[in-house]
């Protein structure tokens, strides 16, 4: 637990940081498309994303938007809330 400059305690639960929460989500990603034996390029074109683009996702240079991120699960062929969730639990 954190303190406050008042003294009061924050918890350190609840959503992960953007930058933590954009670094998890690019490593899935990277998972998913990896266990199928794709490239970026295959997961790129499936998604109907540029090559260069997917690269900085998995990189977590960017994170996509809630359109990019369903276009992804359904490259991959999760459901859009397994994705997401799946990045709440990635280490």
């Amino acid at each position: 637990m954190a303190t406050l400059e008042d003294g009061a305690l924050l918890a350190r639960e609840g959503p992960p940081a953007p930058a933590l929460a954009i670094g998890r989500f690019g490593a899935v990603v990277r998972r998913l498309r990896e266990g199928r034996g794709w490239s970026q390029e295959r997961l790129a074109g499936q998604a109907e994303l540029n090559r260069s683009y997917m690269g900085e996702i998995e990189r977590g240079v960017v994170m996509p938007s809630l359109a990019t991120a369903a276009k992804l699960a359904a490259a991959l062929e999760v459901p859009l809330w397994q994705l997401l969730q799946r990045c709440e639990h990635a280490t």
